[in-house]
Formats: C-alpha cells, sequence, structure tokens
C-alpha cells in the first residue's frame, strides 16, 4: 500500500475528483447492484489509506446526487435554456440542435429540442416557454418536440452568437479554400461542429474521431502557436496573460461540451502555474478539472466525449512511461552518430513516441471503445502514429494563414494549406484495404470497465514503483 500512498500523495487532485466522480455517479447512472458495489470498494480503499479528504468527498457526492434525481416521463410545457446550437444534417435535411436545460413538473432535466434550419426560426439568444411533447429517450436524456417557441423577455444566451461566429468562420475559410471538402474539415477541427457526414464516417472508420472533437490536441497547438509568436516580442508574464486571454476567447468561441470543458481547465490550469510560477503535475491537473467538471454536472459522467477525453489523457500520463522502455527496445538509441545516421535517430524517436502514445490511449480506451462501438478498427493504430502530427501542421499553418491574412492579406497562405490539407484527406479517404480490419464484440458488460481500468492502475503503479526504484539506485 505504500505504493500507493505515495502516488497519491504526489498527486492528490487526481484522487479528490475520482471520488466524487464515483459517489455522484453510481447512484445516478449504475443499476442495482454496482451502484453499491464500487462506493463500497473505493470506501475500503480510502480506509485503507487513510485518506479523509477524499472519503469525505465520496459520501458529498452520494448525497449531491440525491437532490438530482428526477424521473420526468411527459411535460406538455416546459421553460427551456439553451446552452449551445448545433447544426445537424440528415440524408434528407439540414436541421439544428439547440442543447440545454428544460424545467418541466419543477424539476431541470438536461434536454434537446430540434428544429428546420429556416428563415424565421428561433433564436438562441434567449429562453423560451416551449409548447409540445417531452419524449425520455433514456436515463437523463430528454428530446423536446416544440410546436411552440415563446421567448421569455429579459433573458440572453451566448448560444446564438457563438452559432454565428461559427457560421461565418465557415463562410470565410469556404471563401479562401478552393476546396470545399478542405474548409468542411478544417471548418469542423476549428468549431468542432461536423456536418459533413462523409468526413464523420471516414474518419470513424480510421478510428480517428478524437481528431475532429475539440480536445487538449486543439488547445496544446493554440497554446503552442501563440506561445512561439507572443514570445518573440513579451516577457514570460506578459505573453502567460494573453496565453490565458486567447484560451478563454476560444473557449467561449466553441461552447462548453463535456470535452472542451477538460481542455478547457487543464489549459487554464497550466498556463496559471507557469504564470504563478507553481507548475504541477499532469495527473493533477486532470484531476482538478474532474473535480470541477462533476460539481458543475455530475450528469456530465454519461456523455461519451467525457469518458474517452479522460480516459485518453490517463493512458498518455500514466502508461506512457511504461511504453517507452518497450519501444526503445524496438528503436534502440545509439550515440556517436554520423551525418546519415542523425537523420534515421530523429525517424526512430519519433516513431519510438507515437508508438508509445498510441499504445498507451488505446490500452486504456479499448474496452470503453468496444463497449460503445462494439468495434475497434485495426487501421487506428497504424493511422494514429502519424495522423495527429500531420493534422497539427495543417492547423498550425492554418493559424499562421488566419495571422497573415489579418496583417497583409497577399501574404496568406491559405492555397498551401489548402493544398497540404487535400493530400492529408486523401489519405483518410483511400486506407490501405488490405490493412482494414476490425475487431468486433457484440456486448462488454459495463462492470468490467471500472474492474478493467482498477486491475491496469494497480499494474501501472507497481511499474512505476519499480521504476522509481531504478532511478534511486
Amino acid at each position: 500500500m505504500s505504493v500507493h500512498v505515495r502516488f497519491w500523495e504526489k498527486n492528490p487532485a487526481l484522487l479528490y475528483g475520482i471520488a466524487l466522480l464515483i459517489g455522484s455517479t453510481s447512484f445516478l447512472l449504475w443499476q442495482n447492484p454496482w451502484k453499491f458495489v464500487w462506493p463500497i470498494c473505493l470506501i475500503i480503499y480510502l480506509i485503507c489509506l487513510k485518506k479523509w479528504v477524499p472519503l469525505s468527498l465520496l459520501f458529498a457526492g452520494i448525497l449531491y446526487s440525491q437532490f438530482l434525481t428526477t424521473d420526468v416521463t411527459s411535460a406538455d410545457i416546459g421553460y427551456f435554456s439553451p446552452s449551445t446550437l448545433k447544426p445537424h444534417t440528415s440524408p434528407f435535411a439540414k436541421g439544428l440542435i439547440y442543447q440545454g436545460t428544460l424545467t418541466a413538473q419543477g424539476e431541470r432535466i438536461p434536454c434537446s429540442v430540434s428544429h428546420p434550419f429556416v428563415e424565421g426560426r428561433p433564436k438562441a439568444n434567449c429562453d423560451y416557454i416551449l409548447k409540445g411533447h417531452l419524449r425520455k429517450r433514456g436515463p437523463y436524456d430528454y428530446v423536446f418536440q416544440a410546436k411552440e417557441w415563446t421567448p421569455v423577455p429579459k433573458t440572453w444566451s451566448l448560444a446564438e452568437l457563438r452559432f454565428e461566429w461559427k457560421e461565418r468562420f465557415r463562410k470565410f475559410l469556404e471563401q479562401h479554400l478552393h476546396k470545399p471538402r478542405v474548409a468542411a474539415f478544417l471548418g469542423s477541427l476549428v468549431t468542432g461542429d461536423v456536418e459533413d457526414r462523409s468526413l464523420r464516417y471516414e474518419f470513424g472508420k480510421l478510428g480517428l474521431q478524437h481528431i475532429l472533437a475539440i480536445s487538449g490536441f486543439h488547445f496544446a497547438i493554440l497554446i503552442a502557436f501563440c506561445s512561439f509568436f507572443l514570445g518573440l516580442f513579451l516577457r514570460h508574464k506578459q505573453k502567460y496573460l494573453l496565453l490565458l486571454a486567447a484560451i478563454n476567447l476560444y473557449f467561449l468561441f466553441v461552447g462548453s461540451v463535456p470535452a472542451v470543458q477538460r481542455s478547457y481547465l487543464t489549459a487554464l490550469f497550466f498556463i496559471l502555474g507557469k504564470w504563478l510560477n507553481r507548475p504541477s503535475s499532469g495527473l493533477n491537473l486532470l484531476g482538478a478539472a474532474l473535480l470541477i467538471e462533476v460539481l458543475i454536472d455530475p450528469l456530465v459522467a454519461k456523455s461519451i466525449g467525457f469518458q474517452l477525453s479522460f480516459l485518453s489523457c490517463v493512458g498518455i500520463l500514466l502508461f506512457r512511461p511504461l511504453m517507452l522502455p518497450i519501444t526503445t527496445t524496438i528503436f534502440p538509441k545509439h550515440r556517436n552518430l554520423n551525418l546519415i545516421s542523425q537523420h534515421g535517430y530523429l525517424i526512430t524517436s519519433f516513431l519510438r513516441e507515437a508508438i508509445a502514445l498510441t499504445l498507451s490511449v488505446n490500452i486504456a480506451l479499448l474496452p470503453l471503445i468496444l463497449y460503445h462501438f462494439h468495434s475497434f478498427p485495426l487501421l487506428g493504430l497504424l493511422y494514429n502514429l502519424f495522423f495527429p502530427f500531420l493534422v497539427s501542421i495543417v492547423l498550425f499553418l492554418l493559424l499562421l494563414s488566419l495571422l497573415l491574412y489579418f496583417l497583409f492579406p497577399p501574404l496568406s497562405l491559405f492555397f498551401l494549406t489548402d493544398f497540404l490539407t487535400a493530400e492529408l484527406l486523401d489519405l483518410s479517404a483511400y486506407p490501405p484495404l488490405f490493412l482494414d480490419y476490425s475487431i468486433r464484440v457484440s456486448i462488454v458488460p459495463a462492470w468490467f470497465i471500472p474492474l478493467y481500468l482498477a486491475a491496469l492502475f494497480a499494474l501501472a503503479l507497481r511499474n512505476h514503483s519499480s521504476m522509481d526504484i531504478e532511478a534511486t539506485s
């Protein structure tokens, strides 16, 4: 147990977040008997570790969840507060999805409302009294089929303005990029709204869905780009203040969805730590983001984006150090290299890191992906080695093109962005057919996932302890 005690002493915020998550979601989302099993297991574990603060958070989460339990089965009228507005494209028509909170029968429930994308549609800039029919699709998953929208005076929402910004940005890309498919792809990358169904299909087939969703990958590129150019003119304190402004503006632009919240909060805490000269570990930053997200909305845990986002980060931070020694045996390091060998060294270094990252993420995500999608494309193991790196180059080039355009339009690099992105999309559209295989399962029991993750965590801690002993010896 001493290994576990030392680990949690280094990463207390992660333990606090996990305790609150299990406490609040066990009674909300798990069915009997698992809603009792997982809290009891964590209680025993925390008592053995003598960790009383996370134990208190666990019980607080259980009590907190009781106030959120609701079972609204039907309603003909409700008070709707929109938080996001997204385009939705079906094979037959283009529509809009209003997502927000509906107050009906004295209860507040997460709800979405669809509407055709037509002139005179309701603007998502205020609250509404809706009349129609409420339909429950699943636990805490409601759809309101609205027949009448009545605006509520003196109410306001940012959802409409955010939607208009995104639409203007898409139109800007369509005007300056000659290939519509390139404009659709880059627009999806920046806004997080994927309207092109073929893009979603192609990236899903290759296990690259995470690239189309806003994540820490996008925030990292934005921070790297802004940090590089701001560092040429400003001191560290000034640079970090402007970086804080940049990520806050981007967060307002893309909207507050679960995966974006995690990425935004970890980026925010990272920059604040740099600004205050108080750096923290990646697992602590992740734990702080988890704690805040669950406090704001415990139901966030049912979001697939939330689950994949946090687990992929845990995989990278916890398992990458374990994978690197394995990849080093495949691509060993060499010294005293000549000029040609130095280029080979750079390539093998990139492969070591890429393989380690890919294995770390997929080891953590495999059962969750099979649980939700019942399929795991083996091409994802290959494409994730290089595709995210190439996408980062394209995104960096797009940001540079935008910067040059606003400084001096003739110098913009949209033509180069257009060409390179089109070549990149060809890689996703025409994958090698002889590797097009998938692992398929009919069902993965939900109880298996936390059991798998607990065993994986115990194995990781054991290996981390061995590595610490070797480092100190």
